[in-house]
């Protein structure tokens, strides 16, 4: 049922650094860049790793504390090629199936069974990447 590890979601207090290191150092692309509609404040990065695979980064307003290993750790995301049946069998509402709000990207979140948050989503023709 799985088609790939889509992304992993990384939260950071500096979107500045993840810009610098990543993209200006590694080489990755902005894919898509995460922005308030009030404000038109960057908020994230979705950046590409190649081979359909991506990091996604959200700035932090709480200052991030690495003395309890907690880490930066948002959600894995699978990419899959029909959401309506994981959705199934995984005994979620159709009505929790939604669209991304800047990427229009259909997926649903739910947890495992440590608490992780993993989100599914399925890229279609509505879908901006």
């Amino acid at each position: 049922m799985i088609k790939s590890l889509s992304h992993l979601s990384l939260s950071t207090n500096s979107l500045k650094n993840v810009y610098k290191f990543y993209v200006n150092i590694l080489g990755l692309k902005v894919i898509h860049t995460f922005i308030n509609d009030k404000n038109r404040e960057v908020y994230g990065y979705f950046l590409s790793t190649n081979n359909n695979t991506f990091l996604e980064f959200f700035n932090s307003k709480k200052k991030i504390n690495f003395k309890y290993s907690k880490g930066q750790f948002r959600h894995l995301c699978f990419e899959v090629e029909d959401i309506q049946k994981i959705a199934k069998k995984l005994k979620i509402n159709k009505k929790k199936i939604i669209r991304g709000k800047t990427d229009n990207i259909l997926q649903f979140f739910t947890k495992d069974f440590d608490g992780n948050f993993v989100e599914f989503h399925q890229r279609d023709k509505k879908s901006k990447f």
